[in-house]
């Protein structure tokens, strides 16, 4: 049985990815531990990879890349208790590592591996309902807003369940993600991501949409909606500047359509939280958000596709267990 296993995607951080899994491997195994390095060459490898590794009993598992393959390892590992997940950062964003507190210098990152501790984080979970009728469908069957309370979760039949590390997002932001995912030759890291942002305002149209949490019910057209359950997105932008990832509750923020020259303004705000304050915002916490658009939208989370409203997103509190820094 293998005491770790390390799932690298070689093409993150402009293909370094491979040395510093090498790096770890070396490491780990120098110090008298065995286990198994194992690369991606398509999208599903990592969460496949991580199920097996689950399955055979490993308890350490290492995801080697960024948010994305961190993303399919924690919907591998997910479901298996007693399960560590380590954390050696390579990518765009690596939004969750900040939050976690993993440093980002290979060197260091590797040395939380051998002599960190593990602490717990909460997990997100999101399952569609797919037999849930739409808000647009319930207007032209002439169901006012009042009668528009989402069915029981008893009756709900969830196809599928996805889990996530950062924040999940749903319109406007959604459509960013996409683009950012398919990078750009002029730039990276977060600068792809405020050039995906900048190009998306050419052409999105606002859905309607219906959000119910713990806030109460928040109906109308939408310009995103973002649930974190770390306060940055996009490789710096702090979207939900309050969150915090083991604190048992969703940040969620909502911006109301706006003119694209506001949306300008409010993306440079986004690196310090100032958006908070503008009049189409608002801030709220929630242990669970259910979502309904006119029409079928998907929701990405970790920068990764997810799946498509509608949906039920709940917090799983301390749900994950990760390797971090030695605390003093």
């Amino acid at each position: 049985m293998n005491d770790f296993v390390i799932i690298a995607n070689p093409i993150s951080g402009k293909g370094h990815a491979k040395n510093v899994a090498e790096q770890g491997y070396a490491a780990l195994t120098e110090s008298g531990q065995q286990g198994q390095l194992v690369l991606t060459s398509a999208s599903g490898d990592a969460k496949r990879f991580a199920q097996e590794a689950a399955a055979d009993g490993t308890r350490h598992v290492i995801a080697c890349g960024g948010d994305g393959t961190l993303h399919e390892v924690v919907n591998g590992i997910a479901t298996v208790p007693d399960v560590t997940l380590g954390v050696l950062p390579c990518g765009r964003g690596n939004d969750f590592a900040a939050a976690a507190g993993i440093p980002l210098k290979p060197e260091a990152a590797i040395a939380t591996l051998l002599s960190g501790t593990p602490i717990r984080v909460d997990l997100g979970r999101c399952y569609q309902n797919s037999d849930q009728p739409s808000a647009a469908s319930r207007q032209q069957e002439g169901v006012t807003s009042s009668e528009t309370s989402l069915p029981k979760a008893e009756s709900r039949k969830p196809t599928a369940d996805y889990y996530f590390t950062t924040i999940a997002t749903c319109g406007y932001d959604t459509e960013v993600s996409r683009r950012a995912a398919k990078g750009t030759p002029l730039f990276a890291g977060t600068a792809s991501y405020a050039y995906a942002a900048v190009e998306t305002l050419f052409y999105y149209e606002p859905p309607f949409v219906r959000l119910e949490g713990d806030f109460g019910i928040h109906e109308g057209p939408l310009l995103l909606a973002a649930t974190g359950i770390t306060s940055r997105y996009g490789g710096g932008f702090q979207i939900v500047p309050n969150a915090r990832i083991d604190d048992g509750l969703f940040d969620v923020c909502i911006v109301r359509p706006v003119s694209s020259l506001t949306v300008l303004r409010l993306l440079v705000t986004l690196f310090w939280g100032g958006h908070v304050s503008h009049p189409a915002v608002s801030m709220h916490q929630t242990q669970a958000l259910k979502i309904e658009t006119d029409t079928p939208m998907l929701l990405y989370a970790d920068g990764e596709p997810m799946c498509e409203t509608p949906v039920t997103i709940k917090i799983i509190k301390h749900g994950l267990r990760v390797m971090a820094p030695q605390r003093s």
